[in-house]
């Protein structure tokens, strides 16, 4: 933690994963974010530490198609991008219903996936995978789709979301840590407040 000063919550978390990198040398590492996190300066010091990155990100984050190869005798620079996603686009991807095991139960999910390039991330090639689940108060209806990127291209739609429903059980682990241990009021800006 930097000394004096808010660090704020990108700099918190690239410190933590720097502190405890030397532990997981050994292994391949997934670091799973929420959507708050899901920023470039976070994604490349995970990826220059060799870890991969799974996250939510906004639904209208810009993606893009590998561009078209150059052709030959072409003049100008060679394209970063080819076409943009767009909603209508999106909409005409393949679409299969799944059911995985994920938050506790089996689920059907709804699932649409592309290999991307993300804007944000300076053209780096990335899994998209557009996440619906199906709505438990209304049959044969499904809820608003999620947004998905991973930085393994490896990974098929149905592993992506299966590791990012993994970090679901943070979320009851923070809510106890502020109600009933009283941590609500712990909020780090400086090491002094740490160290209270």
């Amino acid at each position: 933690m930097p000394g004096r000063g808010n660090t704020g919550k990108l700099v918190a978390a690239n410190t933590l994963i720097r502190v405890v990198q030397g532990l997981l040398r050994e292994f391949r590492v997934r670091v799973l974010m929420d959507s708050w996190y899901m920023r470039r300066t976070v994604i490349n010091a995970m990826l220059k530490r060799g870890f991969n990155v799974i996250g939510q990100v906004r639904k209208d984050t810009r993606l893009y198609d590998v561009p078209a190869p150059r052709s030959k005798g072409q003049r100008g620079r060679s394209r970063k991008y080819g076409e943009k996603y767009t909603p209508e686009r999106i909409e005409h991807l393949d679409r299969w219903i799944a059911t995985l095991n994920i938050y506790g139960k089996e689920q059907q999910v709804r699932l649409r996936s592309q290999l991307v390039k993300a804007r944000f991330l300076n053209g780096k090639l990335v899994r998209a995978v557009w996440c619906e689940f199906g709505n438990d108060k209304k049959q044969n209806q499904w809820k608003t789709a999620s947004l998905l990127l991973s930085t393994d291209t490896r990974l098929t739609a149905e592993q992506v979301v299966e590791s990012y429903s993994l970090r679901w059980p943070i979320e009851p682990m923070f809510n106890q840590l502020k109600q009933a241990w009283g941590m609500k009021d712990a909020w780090q800006q400086t090491r002094q407040t740490l160290h209270r």
